[in-house]
């Protein structure tokens, strides 16, 4: 079955950017968290992470892609992200393959909503092409760790 909700709202975040990015329109944190849940991909609701410390995310269900510095500090505070960047391979074949990279939202102190935007619009639309065409083997594939991305980069967003 197709699942176009995370390409929907890709594009939504798409049109709104540039207002985005000047805080002249607020994301809706709801809906994104919610579009992360349906995901299926982290253990527990994404909200239930922004709390918690880094070490137990680390010892329980990190993939290790994040770069993860302050075991006492809670996972809100990380400033590394990892980006979706891009999806190959054959679905005939179940050989999906998605690439990631690091993203720092945060520079000397300044904090770059671009940045987070960026991870989380474009990590959305490699998410949702996968899903779209085959969501049970993007489970498979896709990082934890660039999912909870997802919802360190739209909470940073909210609140800065």
């Amino acid at each position: 079955m197709e699942n176009l909700t995370t390409m929907n709202l890709a594009d939504e975040l798409a049109a709104s950017q540039d207002k985005i990015i000047s805080g002249e329109e607020k994301l809706d944190l709801e809906r994104i968290f919610s579009e992360i849940d349906s995901l299926k991909v982290l253990d527990k609701p994404i909200k239930d992470y922004l709390s918690m410390k880094v070490e137990d995310y680390d010892d329980g269900e990190s993939d290790g892609k994040l770069t993860l510095l302050d075991m006492n500090q809670a996972l809100s505070d990380v400033q590394d992200r990892i980006l979706t960047n891009h999806v190959d391979g054959y679905v005939d074949k179940n050989e999906i393959n998605l690439t990631y990279n690091h993203e720092a939202p945060f520079e000397d102190g300044n904090y770059d909503r671009a940045t987070d935007l960026h991870v989380l619009l474009y990590s959305l639309k490699v998410i949702g092409a996968v899903r779209a065409i085959d969501e049970t083997d993007l489970r498979k594939v896709l990082s934890k760790d660039a999912v909870l991305s997802l919802g360190l980069a739209a909470n940073t967003l909210a609140n800065n």
